[in-house]
């Protein structure tokens, strides 16, 4: 009997290090993906500082954690970007950001990213003692379906559209 406990057990202890590591290594990968899609955003903004702007990378902030990019433009205006690196077109369906596959919508396991990038930009503009920072969710990976890139004053861009879109809204 105590052989059949003890079997059940370690099966049991088995099973959670495994599914753990499963866990673990999913987070992993995502983190990588992430750190990759910000390095190929700062790449891309790089070209910006030669025409007087000014960016600052993972700015600590209080109650977000970090902000993936904050720029400061020649014409004095703020920007907060945040980096996401998921596949799928994006929509916005029922009120939410969502990505779509195929037939198929799902929600962000982040959650409301809309609401944290406004989070973001609120936090900076309190940090840096500016009247208005401009919140932009940028995507490296997938199409973006939504018309004028624009929710509730967020912009929604893909990163090869970034800079353009940034000069533009800088006029």
């Amino acid at each position: 009997m105590l052989g059949i406990l003890l079997a059940c057990g370690g099966f049991v202890a088995s099973y959670y290090l495994y599914q753990n590591g499963r866990y673990l290594m999913k987070r992993s990968r995502d983190a990588q993906r992430g750190a990759r899609a910000e390095a190929e955003i700062a790449e891309l903004l790089d070209s910006l500082k030669y025409k007087g702007w000014e960016i600052e990378h993972n700015l600590p902030i209080e109650k977000c954690g970090d902000a993936d990019v904050v720029l400061h433009s020649p014409q004095d205006n703020w920007y907060v970007i945040d980096v996401k690196s998921h596949d799928g077109t994006k929509v916005y369906e029922g009120g939410r950001l969502r990505k779509r596959y195929g037939r198929n919508t799902y929600d962000f396991q982040e959650g409301d990213l809309l609401r944290k990038v406004k989070g973001q930009a609120k936090e900076v503009r309190n940090l840096k003692r500016v009247r208005w920072v401009t919140p932009i969710l940028c995507f490296t990976r997938g199409d973006i379906d939504i018309p004028c890139n624009v929710i509730s004053g967020v912009y929604v861009l893909e990163g090869q559209d970034l800079v353009s879109n940034l000069l533009l809204l800088d006029r």
